[in-house]
């Protein structure tokens, strides 16, 4: 009998250590759920946390730098546009309107004038524009949106930064 209370005491704590690892999974599985291009990371305390691997893989450490700046551009936000929008001469307005949203973002604001000046330089936005802007356009590429959703996301943000009047 005392053998049996022993058996049954072992049984109900390897349940228990089972249920907790369980939980634990759950816990990590659902933080990694729930963000897009990041990757949960556990140290070696235990203690999770997520890192952008998709902005680490793209930018790295990259300095205020308009050398840098440029290679962000084109190796960063413009690659994703040109691996994620459409190809092909029918698209070629879509892509302009997309991009004119983009630049109007990365300028905070600016638009082209009557002669054809946007006086700034979309290459040399703040890092953390580029970011905000490669978010978006990965999170969009994710989910496999269309070319009017992408339209969508970047007017609708211009808008709430009072780039556009409605």
């Amino acid at each position: 009998m005392n053998n049996q209370k022993r058996k049954s005491s072992k049984e109900k704590e390897e349940q228990l250590q089972a249920e907790i690892r369980k939980n634990e999974i759950e816990e990590i599985f659902a933080a990694s759920a729930s963000t897009v291009g990041e990757q949960t990371v556990i140290n070696n305390l235990g203690q999770i946390s997520s890192e952008n691997e998709l902005k680490q893989f793209i930018l790295g450490n990259i300095p205020d730098d308009p050398e840098e700046k440029y290679n962000v551009y084109y190796k960063g936000v413009e690659k994703l546009l040109r691996k994620f929008l459409p190809k092909g001469k029918e698209h070629s307005d879509a892509r302009k309107i997309i991009r004119e949203e983009k630049k109007i973002f990365l300028t905070r604001g600016k638009k082209l004038n009557s002669k054809g000046i946007r006086g700034a330089d979309s290459r040399m936005a703040y890092i953390p524009d580029m970011e905000e802007i490669m978010n978006m356009i990965t999170k969009w590429a994710f989910e496999n949106g269309n070319t009017f959703d992408l339209y969508k996301l970047l007017r609708d943000k211009n808008l709430e930064l009072g780039y556009h009047k409605n």
